[in-house]
């Protein structure tokens, strides 16, 4: 019996946990995340560094965003929500004006997953957002 094993993906070179995105905007196949401030550089000295993200060959119908509004406990919080599950472009759509507190990634075959909490100025909400695509992950630095 032959076993082989899968290598775990490997360190992203930054880090998204806290970034605060305002503005994704969708060009052709090409997600733009545009943030406040940057993101956190996974390796000595562990910096913020300003810069946006953009995600090229991005499959717009295997994309969604999961929403997640919670009912008697305050969000984030184990306890009865109800939710939707949205694609990508009716989302962008549905809601132009918003920003997302982004506090976890993970990332697969083609995929990355970013979860947080969606700031719609009148209400939060969490989401989960499901990105499928075949291009680049692409970390574009302000220097």
């Amino acid at each position: 019996m032959r076993t082989v094993i899968k290598p775990p993906y490997s360190d992203p070179p930054y880090s998204l946990h806290d970034a605060y995105v305002v503005a994704l905007a969708a060009k052709g196949d090409t997600l733009h995340l545009v943030t406040q401030y940057g993101y956190v550089c996974t390796t000595e000295p562990y910096g913020q560094v300003e810069g946006d993200i953009e995600i090229t060959g991005v499959d717009w119908e295997s994309s969604y965003v999961y929403l997640m509004e919670y009912t008697d406990v305050l969000c984030g919080n184990c306890g009865s929500f109800t939710g939707r599950k949205m694609a990508l472009p009716a989302f962008l759509q549905e809601f132009p004006s918003f920003s997302l507190d982004i506090m976890d990634e993970s990332y697969g075959y083609c995929q990355a997953n970013l979860t947080g909490f969606l700031n719609l100025n009148d209400r939060l909400l969490e989401f989960r957002l499901e990105l499928y695509y075949t291009g680049a992950f692409q970390y574009i630095l302000k220097e």
